[in-house]
């Protein structure tokens, strides 16, 4: 099944990320930071996210299919408006035609399929008491709390240095692990919000990541940019139903966010 790709949420709500900053670069292996440092970080972090109101970055999603050894590249731009509005539009390096986008209005999810000339809609529930998001992943890149994300996921603090934080993640949940197996987010020691998350799917031949290598978190967002979009001609609007049948309107949102013909 085609959804979104997972992180979406998360880099639409990257943060500030200052610029003129080293590249990031894959920490050294063998350091184990003590843990108590890694509860400071994740307190800040929860705090700097907190904090994020509005944004628009630039973003690159690369899909590494090791079966294939083929490398997919995707480049566009993010949106995001506090607390749940958010769209995302990409193009495929070298190939501007072929494009992906999606529009979060809050109550629905807008996901365009080019494939097939239509707009796929899925109902979003509303979002638990404490959460701006589903009970999952996506959750603790919209804002989890450090305790609850270290209950949820295993959290091991990679390495830090003057630039970046590293920090590896692993799902505790079996439904967690059918999302992914394993995680490194990379967050700006001067902001203590993402500026990298790579991920591995189940299925160990597949590697996402998304890069920000360009944000304003004070961009000015307008609200309309949210709602339902405008067709294009000739295409269609297609709700979504459940697998088991049961009326769209009841259907949850997947768990999981995947590049297209993931």
């Amino acid at each position: 099944m085609r959804y979104l790709g997972l992180a979406l949420t998360g880099v639409l709500l990257a943060g500030a990320v200052g610029q003129g900053q080293q590249p990031v670069q894959q920490p050294p292996a063998g350091q184990n930071p003590a843990p108590n440092r890694l509860d400071a970080l994740l307190l800040q972090w929860e705090q700097s996210m907190r904090n994020v109101q509005m944004l628009v970055a630039d973003v690159t999603r690369t899909t590494v299919d090791k079966v294939f050894s083929s490398t997919d590249v995707m480049e566009g731009t993010a949106r995001y408006m506090k607390p749940n509005l958010a769209a995302l539009h990409l193009v495929k390096k070298n190939r501007p035609e072929v494009f992906e986008r999606f529009v979060c209005s809050g109550n629905h999810l807008y996901e365009f399929n080019q494939q097939n000339k239509e707009v796929r809609v899925h109902e979003l529930p509303p979002p638990k008491a404490g959460q701006v998001a589903e009970d999952n992943f996506l959750s603790f890149l919209f804002g989890m709390k450090a305790e609850e994300a270290k209950r949820r996921y295993e959290l091991k603090l990679e390495n830090q240095d003057q630039h970046w934080v590293y920090i590896r993640i692993y799902p505790r949940d079996p439904k967690d692990q059918a999302d992914f197996i394993e995680a490194q987010m990379v967050l700006s020691a001067a902001t203590f919000l993402p500026r990298r998350l790579w991920f591995q799917q189940p299925n160990k031949k597949t590697e996402v990541i998304w890069d920000i290598p360009r944000i304003d978190p004070n961009a000015r967002v307008d609200r309309n940019e949210f709602g339902m979009p405008q067709l294009p001609q000739g295409w269609t609007f297609k709700r979504v139903p459940r697998l088991d049948g049961a009326p769209a309107a009841n259907q949850p949102p997947p768990r999981i966010v995947r590049p297209n013909g993931q």
